[in-house]
């Protein structure tokens, strides 16, 4: 999974307004619509790999809920409920530019990486995205909460950093074991992590028709450009799709310029992540009004 910009990034201010609750045996935030929604449809919102530590989640998902109508729930799903926030200053400080003769900066440096190490390295040890144990707790999750939606309502999903791994392999699966209904109705991603390749981008389009829609950031090091067009250029070739409902297919992969990982879920203010991470969450709020 891990880049360095995978613990670094932005920390959002602002009140929560959802509500803690268990739900199907994980402790959920549930961010609700406005009272007047008659939506019957869910957004499971899978997070980056610092959960529900990090503000920004919160923030995100309450404004997902205030703009599509549908009811929003984040579950505490990492092992360890994910990565302490004050990581982001520990990589911020490794990340920082000194000079070879500044001892004490390299001393502060390394002091850095040691703190910064010791929080990732046994997170990836024990909560990487695409260890099967992971994925299997988040489809469990996933079903119990589709066979809970009422008739006539949807379920959505969307996975930012660690979640875009899940996010993007739930759309393979049915809604129950050996079943032929899809559990995904709707799905957005940015800048996944461990996706092995564009295949398995391709397979959440073309298994059960999902629609996927998927935010880029130009300088990923985990999901890059080029594994991005090939994705597109496998759809186009071998399925006929241009993402506009050809053959049944609609998906949209949208790149943000000069973004790198994390700007979707943990921009800095004043830069060009910022911006990014605005028009992305349009671009995820326009999916699921489309689609749920």
């Amino acid at each position: 999974m891990s880049c360095p910009d995978c613990f670094r990034g932005g920390a959002a201010k602002g009140e929560p307004k959802g509500t803690l609750t268990p739900l199907y045996g994980i402790n959920t935030y549930v961010a609700a619509p406005p009272s007047e929604s008659t939506s019957k449809s869910t957004i499971l919102f899978l997070t980056d790999a610092f959960g529900l530590k990090l503000l920004n989640n919160k923030l995100l998902a309450d404004d997902y809920a205030l703009r599509t109508g549908h009811r929003v729930l984040v579950p505490d799903i990492i092992p360890g409920h994910g990565v302490e926030p004050a990581v982001i200053v520990h990589m911020d400080n490794v990340m920082a530019p000194v000079k070879w003769w500044d001892l004490l900066g390299q001393l502060s440096r390394i002091w850095a990486g040691i703190n910064a190490a010791s929080h990732f390295i046994p997170f990836m040890l024990k909560a990487a995205p695409d260890k099967p144990a992971i994925f299997k707790s988040e489809l469990e999750y996933a079903r119990k909460l589709k066979a809970d939606i009422p008739p006539g309502g949807k379920l959505g999903v969307c996975g930012f950093c660690w979640g875009g791994y899940g996010s993007t392999n739930l759309c393979v699966e049915p809604a129950v074991e050996g079943g032929s209904e899809r559990l995904i109705d709707a799905q957005f991603c940015a800048h996944p992590s461990a996706l092995k390749g564009p295949e398995q981008v391709v397979a959440a389009v073309t298994t059960y028709k999902v629609p996927y829609s998927l935010a880029h950031a130009e300088l990923d090091f985990n999901w890059s450009t080029a594994k991005m067009d090939a994705a597109e250029a496998e759809l186009k070739e071998k399925y006929g799709a241009t993402g506009n409902g050809d053959n049944g297919y609609n998906y949209e992969f949208v790149t943000y310029k000069g973004c790198v990982h994390g700007f979707a879920a943990r921009a800095r203010p004043g830069t060009v992540d910022e911006k990014g991470a605005d028009d992305a969450k349009e671009q995820a709020i326009r999916w699921f009004s489309k689609w749920l």
